[in-house]
């Protein structure tokens, strides 16, 4: 994405906006610490569920179990992803702003 072609006011809003977001990403919160945990406790249930499938044979709770494991890590491996993504996007903005002598918050 080309960010010189775009002009002052979208790079403005674009900044703002983003950097809201990723201010009330880090933000303390319970929902926060919530999404932190997702992961590992995915990856225990897919483990678990595996495991359990391994030494004892498969049955629907283990089937289950492991279903749930997975959608549990891809939804963290995602947000992740998409966090990191919107960071790194903040940067180039941040950087193109720099460039052109535009002042912003850059609190956070």
């Amino acid at each position: 994405m080309d960010l010189a072609s775009w002009t002052d006011a979208e790079l403005m809003s674009v900044h703002g906006e983003l950097h809201t977001w990723c201010v009330k990403r880090k933000a303390p919160t319970w929902g926060n610490r919530f999404w932190s945990w997702t992961g590992y406790l995915g990856a225990f249930a897919l483990l678990t569920g595996l495991t359990d499938m391994f030494f004892g044979g498969p049955t629907p709770h283990n089937a289950g179990l492991t279903a749930l494991g997975v959608i549990a890590c891809f939804s963290w491996y995602k947000g992740d992803k998409q966090r990191k993504k919107n960071s790194d996007f903040l940067e180039k903005l941040e950087e193109e702003l720099t460039r052109r002598g535009l002042k912003y918050n850059q609190g956070g």
